[in-house]
């Protein structure tokens, strides 16, 4: 844009009312003038402002010029321009409509308007076109169709405008059927692109699914079908009812005045509604924290339910636009048939009869019924059976009828398409009638880094996600398979986070409901238990096994006297893994499949022997066997005993004999206080592990000092280990894999990173990082800064280390930093284990000081704490 004293003194005025106007509505906004109005004003403000360049440009032209301008030519608003709902910094939507020849005069009004308001506005979505031309496009193109459907006259020739109008709405009465299915295809094209679920955590308030965009196309739909587009015309008509009008013109006002918001903040176009932005719309409408919610998560949820009541309309409007095939109204007659007397099934859908309506509209159970028979003909229910569903379903009964309760059972014991079924029961707004506590999860956020979707729906995504373990060949689908009850299995799932929103810890409000629902159901004593130590303690695996050594008999032996039963570890496994599954995209990954099923066959051990000596015996059985790999010069070295025996359980049964063997092979020649590493790819989780031993390693930073150079070398690190061996030999092992490079490594990457491990030891210069850019590092910092980060020392946990334990959200060079700030306190990392809980970064470090005893003084905890705090904030 030009400076100031460049423009046209017309542009420059025009410029400054412009930018006054829209100072005053961001005024009127903040005092909380809906978002309509705001729309409506600001559009008026931009009317005005064109208005006055065309007449000032006008103005500078003969007489005979201006006058042929005006009967030639006609400005045409389009788009959210058009209909009146123009965002503080949208683009200007402008058609200049013209007819005769495209001569000189016609061209360089086109040429001063463009200019002029892009001088003034900046976004500009300007074209120049005869009126035949437009409609072509228009029938041809549906973004072009759908934006002119919407279409005033701003400026020029009523007769131009007029004869446009009337094309269009003679081309749109010729081809609606055919235009809608193209408005529909378009839209879905969009919203797969931009979110398909309104359950998305991150959503783009414009295209996302239940977005405005929605909003847009049932107003075209409506247009295609009626001949009007506006909501209150339409209920006028009595087209829309009135619980449909309200719900719309609400979403609509919210919507609208959260992209406001936006706008206003940013200065320019901004509709994503990222975590930090999302954090401070939620400060600037006044949102407050109340029963355990905070206001962002408040915030969120009025978002969620707003854009879902907006998808329900424009997918039922959608449903029935859709113009079925003449092979389908040739073959509906024939395949069509009835079942029970009561249902319509027809090729597509299945409808309700006059019968059958009827007992809907008193029976919770015959919802169950009509839900279970589209799950079993893998087919959808009509609209007009779904909306009369939907708009029934605050008048069911809550009381757990047996015949209720035996219907949903069923259903949860068959996987197949269950978790589509419960879907459809929760949209229906039935599943909280038969587990109350839905109603509290409905569209209840879940702030974090890791979580994709709300509550309710990561509850029903964990029971799909389970669905489909059956189609795995790994331990999971084994056990998924032969599981004979997996009613049990599926109802923990469906409540396991149903706890969440309250001060409570959400395991503990969990276990209670459980125990409701367990009641409610009238379930056996011994499924009963099942399923609350399933949902109480459903973290529990997910926390063994990410954060401690597995590989120690004590622990698991611990976690066994927990579980108690095989039947209760199977179902945990299968729960931790479909909780992970269902967190978002790729978090289940095989890595942490291993890493949890290492605990699934260790508790799985201990159940079947009879004593601990069994266990002892076989873990010596793991060092004889290295030892046999052993030549017979190695056997005769004392210092091939010593190591053998300092090694880690963990070490030991993670890896084949010989290859425990092999690795001892390459730490004997260690120089004094020098080092070696190498890598391994595995193949079976797609990961690398770097295994690295340092001679005299405690206290010279190395575990810090290679963890920053994987993270140099664009390695994300998933988990690390390191032990204290005997002759203070440092053995440490990091597992990492490269999200931008799935697949083997080729030999020499996988030498050079393992080179980069040593020349990092006792290196001066300090790693670096791969930079974030300025709008990601402000947005991570912001949700950061609202996400929980502690620190926890713990001094009972182990007899010989002091257990800190650092929680946050993980960001590049985290593991570095951290292990940098232990160092730098004097602290020697004797153990660490750094993994991904289900909804945060953990880290772990057992840690000792310099002279071997744990650090004790209430000061120094105190001085740990802080030091680690001040790495694991924001800056």
């Amino acid at each position: 844009m030009p400076s100031g004293d460049r423009l046209r003194p017309i542009v420059r005025e025009v410029r400054q009312q412009l930018a006054d106007g829209r100072q005053q509505l961001r005024e009127q906004h903040d005092r909380g003038l809906e978002g309509a109005r705001v729309c409506a004003r600001y559009t008026t403000l931009v009317d005005a402002a064109i208005t006055k360049i065309y007449d000032a440009y006008l103005s500078e032209l003969p007489a005979s010029d201006a006058s042929q301008i005006r009967a030639r030519t006609a400005l045409v608003a389009h788009g959210g321009f058009g209909r009146r709902q123009q965002a503080p910094y949208s683009d200007v939507d402008l058609m200049i409509l013209y007819e005769g020849k495209r001569d000189t005069l016609i061209g360089q009004l086109a040429a001063r308007l463009t200019q002029d308001i892009c001088d003034v506005y900046q976004n500009l979505g300007q074209s120049l076109r005869m009126a035949a031309e437009a409609v072509q496009l228009a029938r041809g193109d549906a973004q072009i169709g759908t934006s002119l459907l919407e279409s005033r006259l701003l400026l020029g020739s009523g007769d131009v405008y007029s004869r446009f109008a009337d094309s269009m709405k003679a081309m749109i009465e010729k081809r609606s059927a055919a235009l809608a299915k193209d408005f529909i295809a378009e839209r879905r094209s969009e919203r797969l692109e931009f979110g398909e679920t309104q359950y998305l955590l991150e959503p783009n308030v414009k295209r996302s699914r239940g977005s405005l965009r929605d909003i847009h196309l049932l107003r075209w739909l409506w247009y295609l079908k009626c001949g009007v587009a506006d909501p209150d015309r339409l209920f006028d008509m009595g087209v829309m009812s009135k619980f449909d009008h309200r719900r719309l013109v609400s979403a609509q006002n919210f919507l609208l005045r959260v992209r406001n918001e936006m706008h206003f903040n940013a200065g320019d176009t901004r509709d994503a509604l990222s975590r930090a932005e999302q954090l401070r719309v939620a400060e600037a409408f006044h949102y407050r924290s109340r029963e355990g919610r905070r206001p962002v998560e408040r915030f969120m949820r009025d978002y969620i339910h707003h854009t879902s009541h907006v998808w329900r309309l424009a997918h039922r409007l959608s449903e029935l636009m859709q113009p079925a095939s003449r092979m389908s109204r040739v073959l509906e007659p024939v395949l069509g048939r009835r079942t029970e007397g009561d249902y319509q099934i027809g090729r597509h859908e299945i409808s309700a009869t006059p019968r059958a309506t009827t007992r809907l509209a008193h029976h919770l159970a015959e919802v169950l019924k009509l839900v279970e028979l589209a799950r079993r003909e893998n087919k959808r229910i009509s609209q007009d059976t779904w909306h009369f569903v939907y708009r029934t379903a605050p008048h069911y009964s809550s009381e757990p009828r047996p015949v209720v309760v035996s219907r949903f059972l069923e259903m949860l014991a068959n996987p197949l398409r269950l978790g589509e079924a419960l879907r459809r029961l929760h949209e229906m707004g039935v599943l909280e009638k038969i587990i109350p506590a839905f109603s509290h999860a409905r569209s209840l956020l879940q702030f974090n880094q890791y979580h994709k979707y709300t509550v309710d729906e990561h509850c029903i995504r964990a029971v799909e996600e389970a669905t489909h373990f059956a189609e795995r060949k790994d331990l999971l689908g084994e056990l998924y398979r032969g599981l004979e009850d997996k009613t049990t299995l599926h109802l923990a799932l469906l409540l396991h986070d149903l706890g969440k929103g309250f001060e409570e810890d959400h395991s503990e409000v969990g276990r209670r409901i459980a125990q409701e629902t367990a009641g409610r159901f009238s379930l056996s004593p011994t499924k009963a238990e099942t399923l609350e130590f399933l949902v109480h303690r459903h973290l529990l695996m997910s926390h063994l096994g990410q954060k401690y050594d597995t590989s120690q008999p004590q622990l698991v032996a611990k976690f066994v006297d927990e579980v108690r039963t095989q039947a209760r570890l199977d179902k945990l496994f299968l729960v931790t893994c479909a909780d992970f599954a269902a967190v978002g995209p790729d978090v289940l990954n095989s890595w942490k499949v291993e890493v949890l099923g290492e605990l699934y066959k260790g508790a799985t051990r201990q159940m079947a022997q009879a004593a601990g000596a069994s266990s002892d015996a076989e873990r010596n059985g793991l060092r004889l066997a290295t030892w046999k790999a052993l030549k017979p010069a190695e056997q005769s070295d004392p210092w091939f005993e010593r190591q053998l025996a300092a090694l880690p359980e963990s070490f030991v049964i993670r890896r084949p004999a010989t290859a425990v063997a092999d690795a001892l092979r390459r730490l004997r020649p260690l120089a004094p206080r020098t080092g070696v590493a190498w890598a391994n790819y595995l193949p079976e989780t797609d990961m690398i592990e770097f295994i690295a031993g340092v001679d005299q390693g405690s206290g010279r930073a190395i575990f810090s000092s290679m963890a920053g150079a994987l993270t140099s070398n664009k390695m994300q690190i998933l988990a690390a280990e390191t032990n204290v061996l005997a002759d203070g030999l440092l053995l440490m092992r990091y597992v990492a894999h490269v999200p931008e490079e799935p697949g083997q490594p080729s030999a020499r990457r996988l030498e050079e990173v393992s080179q980069s491990l040593v020349a990092s030891i006792d290196s001066s210069e300090p790693p670096t990082f791969p930079k974030i850019r300025g709008r990601e590092q402000k947005e991570a910092d912001a949700v950061l800064s609202n996400l929980p980060n502690e620190v926890r020392i713990d001094n009972e946990l182990s007899e010989v280390c002091t257990v800190v334990e650092v929680f946050t959200v993980d960001r590049r060079g985290l593991l570095y930093r951290l292990a940098r700030a232990l160092h730098d306190l004097g602290l020697v990392i004797r153990f660490a284990k750094i993994g991904t809980r289900v909804d945060q970064v953990v880290d772990v470090f057992y840690v000792t000081e310099r002279d071997g005893q744990k650090p004790q003084s209430d000061e120094r905890l105190a001085e740990i704490r802080a030091a680690l705090t001040a790495v694991i904030l924001p800056p």
